[in-house]
């Protein structure tokens, strides 16, 4: 989600949905792979936490985007099933570090 690898479109639900910071929402599973492949990667990304929890995960960490410098992020998943097969919504929040 901060663009980084890549996302099988089976990982996505039909109607899932991403909201993330500065940016309007996407909806549909077409609509998320098109906005992911247009992400430019960061110069570079460190995860430090990763939690699961049901439905749900959480990754956060930091990374650098050139010319913009240190972000935190967080991108929070949360899934159709609890055996957590296919994502039904996406947030992505970063922030600058000060």
């Amino acid at each position: 989600m901060s663009g980084v690898g890549t996302l099988p479109p089976e990982a996505l639900s039909d109607m899932a949905s991403w909201e993330r910071s500065n940016h309007p929402s996407v909806v549909g599973r077409a609509h998320i792979l098109d906005a992911l492949r247009q992400l430019k990667p960061p110069a570079s990304l460190s995860v430090t936490q990763i939690t699961v929890e049901g439905k749900a995960a959480t990754i956060t960490g930091r990374l650098t985007r050139d010319g913009h410098g240190l972000f935190l992020f967080c991108q929070i998943l949360r899934f159709t099933t609890p055996e957590r097969s296919q994502i039904a919504q996406i947030i992505s929040v970063e922030q600058k570090e000060r």
